[in-house]
């Protein structure tokens, strides 16, 4: 996975990265937000409620900057984002799952096998044959450590060697937003039960 230059290391945050062409998994590599203030990616996606339709820009030094056209889903126990690159045929490019240790209480069993479905369709055929290594790997991370937020992000497309380093670099910055994302939607329902906790409990004074 490229490493940007506005990450730093922090224990808390793992990110996995799936090489289709390898058949392989790298990582965990430690991320964390940079300190210059809002990403744009989160900029753009501050407003979303529970999904995100929108083209996000990323570019690495040296090398042509590209338009990832994405979504990302809020589905309550984690974060999903499915990536496509313009003029790119076929299917997505990329998928990138992001399991808050924040919400880890109210993870899916079946969250790996969920996540390599998703795969399977949207990545076929370059991920065909890969489907067990890909659960098995999500499986044994998420049996193996509960406290860590984890991130798996998976190459669904064969692309040049340039294109695919400025994706690895677009996951790591979505993948940083959309734990900010998901942690300011969380606050806010926080919220919203806080003020429905206090009116029952005006109501029981009105009441009693």
């Amino acid at each position: 996975m490229y490493k940007t230059r506005t990450s730093v290391n922090r224990g808390d945050v793992h990110l996995h990265g799936w090489d289709s062409e390898a058949g392989s998994w790298h990582g965990p590599i430690s991320l964390a937000l940079g300190r210059r203030g809002i990403h744009p990616t989160l900029t753009k996606m501050k407003n979303a409620r529970g999904t995100f339709h929108g083209s996000l820009r990323c570019s690495v030094s040296g090398l042509p900057c590209i338009e990832f056209h994405t979504s990302v889903y809020d589905l309550k126990d984690t974060g999903l984002a499915i990536v496509h690159s313009e003029g790119s045929h076929g299917g997505p490019v990329g998928i990138v799952a992001v399991v808050p240790t924040s919400r880890r209480r109210l993870l899916r069993n079946d969250f790996a096998f969920e996540l390599m479905t998703v795969i399977s369709f949207l990545g076929a055929p370059i991920n065909s044959g890969s489907e067990l290594a890909i659960h098995d790997y999500i499986q044994e991370v998420m049996r193996m450590d509960s406290s860590t937020t984890q991130i798996f992000a998976v190459e669904t497309a064969e692309l040049i060697s340039d294109t695919s380093i400025v994706l690895s670099a677009h996951f790591e910055q979505l993948a940083l937003a959309m734990l900010d994302w998901l942690d300011m939607k969380g606050s806010q329902s926080d919220l919203v039960l806080e003020g429905a906790e206090c009116e029952d409990y005006e109501r029981t004074l009105l009441i009693n």
